[in-house]
């Protein structure tokens, strides 16, 4: 007896010859094949349904697929290595070598520009300047969280950001020194950056001019008086009650 995936047409039977067909071509084999007398042709549509959603299904992951494949491409292009960047600005800080800075008080001027040895459209694709503080490797000493990183996007060295504006060849910022800035010796850095935000090139302080922060411990001044006077009157307290506990004995 001829079982029923013997009447089944190849377009069924043979499911892994879809791709050969397309969605239109599934569509066009199964309506000229002679529907057997032992299946129900009533189903023959449906299975035409199924078999052409199946393949536009397939169509759409393989797409899929593609596009992901694009991004992780682009992705990996952007990355950029410290290393491989041109040191093509020069950038300079006020604040002098060794100098103590107060957290929310003190200002520092931070100025760039193309390097003048640079040949002339070196910064065409210059779109933006990123300027940042940058911790000094004896603020990074043991402190993996600060550790620096020549893939830039895994670097910990730079973590707070100055400034971000358009790049106008040469720039200037006024920054005053933010109270969230941690206690820690710090030179300053400015990336270029392309029209996608790629560090293309930089430039930054010399490392025997790094500057000093103190951070803001949150105790003012009159803080720090009101302890030591409070201080001052429990030792004094203390000893009187001692003295009339022991005049009392005494007596």
């Amino acid at each position: 007896m001829a079982t029923l995936s013997s009447h089944l047409p190849p377009w069924l039977r043979h499911r892994a010859q879809v791709g050969d067909y397309g969605i239109e071509g599934i569509t066009s084999e199964a309506n000229h094949w002679p529907c057997p007398e032992a299946i129900n042709c009533e189903l023959q549509p449906k299975f035409q349904a199924r078999i052409a959603a199946m393949a536009r299904s397939e169509l759409v992951m393989a797409l899929l697929v593609v596009v992901l494949a694009a991004g992780c491409c682009a992705s990996a292009g952007a990355v950029a290595y410290l290393s491989k960047l041109p040191v093509s600005l020069d950038v300079t800080a006020s604040p002098s070598p060794g100098q103590v800075l107060h957290a929310g008080e003190d200002v520092i001027t931070v100025t760039w520009a193309l390097n003048a040895s640079q040949p002339a459209g070196k910064d065409a694709d210059y779109k933006n300047v990123k300027v940042s503080l940058c911790y000094a490797p004896v603020s990074q000493k043991e402190r993996e969280w600060r550790k620096t990183h020549d893939d830039l996007k895994k670097d910990k060295t730079c973590q707070f950001k100055v400034t971000q504006q358009a790049y106008p060849g040469t720039g200037k910022v006024e920054y005053r020194v933010a109270l969230d800035i941690p206690t820690a010796t710090y030179y300053v850095r400015a990336y270029a950056l392309d029209a996608s935000g790629t560090q293309v090139a930089y430039g930054q302080t010399a490392p025997a001019s790094a500057f000093n922060v103190v951070s803001i411990t949150g105790v003012t001044t009159s803080i720090k008086v009101a302890a030591g006077v409070f201080s001052a009157f429990s030792v004094a307290s203390l000893a009187f009650f001692f003295f009339i506990e022991k005049r009392k004995k005494n007596n």
